[in-house]
C-alpha cells in the first residue's frame, strides 16, 4: 500500500507539473509574439517616416514666413495701385490674345496629355503613425515585464518539481531581464546620457528634421539609436526565447512525454 500511494503522489505531482509548464508555454509564446510584432512596428514607422508617404507636421519656419509674405504684400500695395491705370490697356490686350489661345488650344488637345499627369502618393498622417507609436510602447513595456516574470515562474516549477532544464532556464530568464532593461525609456529620465530601444513620436521628427544637414557622426549616433539598439533587442528576446525552448523540450522528456 505504501508504494501504491508513492507512486500515485508521484503521478499527480506529474500531472500537476505537466498542467503548470502547458500554461506557461502558452503564455510565453503569447507574449513572446507581441513583443516581436511590436518592435517591428516600431522599426516600419522609423523608416517609413522620412519617405513621401508620411504626412508630417510642417517645421516652424514655415509657420514665421507667413506674417514675413504677408507684410511684403501690404508694402507693394501702393505701387500696384499706382500702376493700375497705366497697364490697363496691356491687360486687354493680353486677355484677348490669351482667349485666341485657348480656344486654339481646346481644339487641338495633345494626344498624350494624360501621360504627363502626376501621380500623387497616398499620405498616412503622422498622428495616426503617431498613436501607433504609444500603444506599442505600451504593450512592449507591459508584455516584455510580464514574459520575463513568466520565464521565472518557469524557472520556479521547474525547482520544485525536478523537471530538469534549470541551466536553460536560468539563462532565459536572466536575458529577459536585460531585454527588458534595454527596452524601457530611459532616455526620458536620463537625457542624452542613456537611451532606450523604444521612442517617443516627438523623437522621431526630431531625428529625422534635419537629417539631411546633419554631420557623419550625428547621422551613424542616430541610426546605432534606432536601429542598433532595436536589433540587440531582438537578438535578446530570440535568445531567451530559443533558451525556454529547450527547457520545455527538456521538461518534456523528464516527465516521459516525449522520448
Amino acid at each position: 500500500m505504501t508504494e501504491d500511494a508513492k507512486k500515485q503522489d508521484q503521478l499527480l505531482e506529474t500531472t500537476d507539473c505537466l498542467e503548470a509548464v502547458g500554461t506557461l508555454k502558452f503564455n510565453k509564446n503569447l507574449f513572446f509574439t507581441i513583443i516581436f510584432f511590436c518592435l517591428l512596428i516600431l522599426q516600419g514607422i522609423f523608416w517609413l517616416t522620412p519617405t513621401e508617404y508620411v504626412d508630417r507636421p510642417a517645421a516652424d519656419t514655415k509657420k514665421d514666413a507667413v506674417p514675413v509674405t504677408a507684410m511684403l504684400l501690404n508694402l507693394a500695395a501702393p505701387a500696384e495701385k499706382a500702376l493700375k491705370v497705366e497697364k490697363k490697356t496691356e491687360k486687354i490686350e493680353k486677355a484677348a490674345q490669351e482667349l485666341t489661345a485657348d480656344a486654339n488650344a481646346a481644339a487641338a488637345p495633345e494626344p498624350n496629355a494624360m501621360e504627363h499627369k502626376k501621380v500623387v502618393p497616398v499620405k498616412i498622417s503622422f498622428t495616426y503613425l503617431s498613436r501607433l507609436i504609444k500603444l506599442c510602447n505600451f504593450l512592449l513595456i507591459v508584455c516584455s515585464v510580464v514574459y520575463s516574470l513568466t520565464l521565472l515562474f518557469c524557472m520556479k516549477v521547474s525547482l520544485v518539481g525536478r523537471l530538469g532544464g534549470i541551466r536553460h532556464i536560468t539563462k532565459a530568464v536572466f536575458v529577459s531581464f536585460l531585454m527588458v532593461v534595454l527596452i524601457m525609456p530611459w532616455q526620458l529620465l536620463f537625457k542624452d546620457v542613456i537611451w532606450g530601444a523604444i521612442y517617443t513620436p516627438a523623437e522621431l521628427l526630431d531625428a529625422w528634421k534635419n537629417f539631411d544637414q546633419t554631420a557623419v557622426l550625428a547621422a551613424a549616433k542616430m541610426f546605432l539609436r534606432f536601429t542598433g539598439l532595436w536589433l540587440i533587442v531582438v537578438i535578446l528576446l530570440f535568445w531567451a526565447q530559443l533558451k525556454s525552448m529547450r527547457w520545455s523540450k527538456n521538461t518534456l522528456k523528464r516527465l516521459g512525454i516525449i522520448a
